[in-house]
């Protein structure tokens, strides 16, 4: 009796030793497996750290003009300003949220002249890299006079790719209209080693009448073709016209010498029963026809 009672008491004592203690640690998971009704084993595993999301980026390289200014927008908020290098390239990465946008790219020349913006709408998705390359932004220009007479000049200039050729094209609006077809004529122009260029138009090589023109730039190494400048306009015009000698004068004097009298008359009787007569003053009244009516008013004139 005696030993069945110690035998029972080392069989509860064994249990009692090999039950686990188990803990909970913040920061880590459990796996657990059921050895048996009396016994847990778990094993204790650390989390993995959260993945980070991964940037999105957008770069952006080209043309513009030497040693300048580019500013890069996204929906109207500048997100970058860069300075060109002395032939013109420039480059620059941004890293962005994932979205559409439109991005907007305008340079400004050494001389301060803004070029014509250049757009650009992208979708970019997350974790991407998006490059947009090959931009050339057409050359700065400006014009000094916006009207010109006969022997007169206006000179159109700017800046662009250093040692480039620049097409400048004129297109005659005046002629556009009468004729239902642009007349357009292209004249070449050579930008420096600073990249400025400049075409010179002289008004009697011109018709009268509107103008307008814009640039373009191809540059040499590559032959790479811009995107056309901003448009200016210009009107050539005709010269003074000289005074009217017959300004001020009363009716009836034909001849403008300040008198009515038979030379007047004479001048009448030689445009008499004429309708629309060559020297438009002989139709005193101005109603088509050299007649009575107009005599009538020569006598109330008359001077002698």
């Amino acid at each position: 009796m005696s030993n069945h009672l110690n035998s029972s008491n080392y069989n509860f004592k064994l249990i009692y030793l090999i039950i686990p203690l188990i803990v909970l640690v913040a920061g880590y998971s459990f796996v657990s497996a059921q050895a048996s009704k009396q016994v847990t084993v778990t094993a204790v595993v650390p989390e993995k750290p959260p993945l980070e999301e991964p940037d999105t980026i957008i770069i952006f390289s080209g043309i513009a003009y030497p040693s300048s200014t580019v500013t890069i927008s996204r929906d109207a908020s500048v997100i970058s300003v860069i300075t060109t290098n002395s032939q013109a390239h420039f480059q620059v990465q941004a890293t962005v949220d994932p979205g559409t946008y439109t991005f907007t790219i305008v340079g400004i020349d050494s001389d301060g002249i803004e070029g014509k913006i250049s757009n650009f709408t992208l979708t970019l998705s997350e974790g991407t890299t998006t490059t947009i390359s090959g931009i050339f932004l057409g050359p700065t220009i400006t014009i000094d006079n916006t009207s010109i007479g006969p022997g007169e000049t206006t000179t159109l200039n700017g800046t662009t790719v250093p040692s480039s050729e620049v097409n400048v094209t004129l297109n005659y609006t005046a002629a556009a209209a009468a004729a239902g077809d642009p007349h357009i004529a292209v004249h070449i122009a050579n930008a420096d080693s600073n990249g400025r260029w400049l075409q010179l138009f002289n008004a009697d090589d011109l018709s009268v009448g509107s103008y307008d023109a814009n640039a373009q730039a191809i540059e040499p190494e590559n032959q790479s073709v811009s995107e056309t400048s901003k448009t200016v306009s210009f009107d050539v015009v005709t010269g003074e016209e000289e005074p009217d000698e017959c300004d001020g004068m009363v009716p009836g004097d034909l001849n403008c010498d300040g008198y009515v009298n038979l030379v007047d008359f004479s001048i009448l009787l030689f445009y008499w029963n004429s309708t629309d007569p060559a020297n438009p003053r002989a139709d005193i009244n101005s109603d088509g026809l050299v007649e009575i009516i107009d005599f009538s008013i020569m006598l109330y004139y008359w001077t002698g």
